[in-house]
């Protein structure tokens, strides 16, 4: 079993480990918990330790405390403590925007791999024309237009 590392409002698991962890309703948006959490295996990436912070951009959008979804899935979190995870919507953009910090195009992360909710979707693409108007880089923009025409 992965050890789960400290987390905060601010240094949240993200990333794919975070499209892994369920929603409160028990719906995943990737298929891997036991492979992520439970194998001793897995990759949990920490915004702003891991990957790039994009709590300057996003804010707190998107992070919730889930240790009893965690609890309920079969991993050993002491009842004291708090895991904060990016909903499924925020580890997404999480991803885009470390790629786009590098200005790569997130190719690699598709949309439609993670998200099959029409509400969930439709809360991504609201998500992309707001960072749209908060970055200023022509480079960063145009390579998130060009995701966005290709992934969304």
């Amino acid at each position: 079993m992965n050890a789960l590392p400290h987390t905060s409002e601010q240094h949240y698991i993200t990333g794919k480990a975070a499209l892994n962890v369920p929603n409160p309703d028990g719906s995943f948006a990737d298929w891997h918990f036991d492979e992520v959490f439970l194998s001793g295996r897995g990759k949990i990436r920490i915004a702003g330790r891991d990957t790039e912070p994009t709590f300057p951009i996003l804010g707190s959008y998107g992070i919730r405390e889930c240790s009893d979804t965690l609890r309920r899935f079969g991993l050993a979190v002491p009842d004291t403590e708090k895991v904060y995870t990016a909903n499924h919507v925020r580890a997404i953009l999480d991803m885009v925007l470390a790629s786009l910090a590098k200005k790569k195009m997130p190719a690699h992360v598709v949309a439609e791999e993670f998200i099959d909710s029409e509400s969930e979707l439709a809360e991504l693409k609201s998500k992309v024309q707001e960072l749209k108007t908060k970055i200023s880089d022509q480079i960063t923009l145009s390579l998130l237009q060009q995701w966005e025409q290709t992934s969304l």
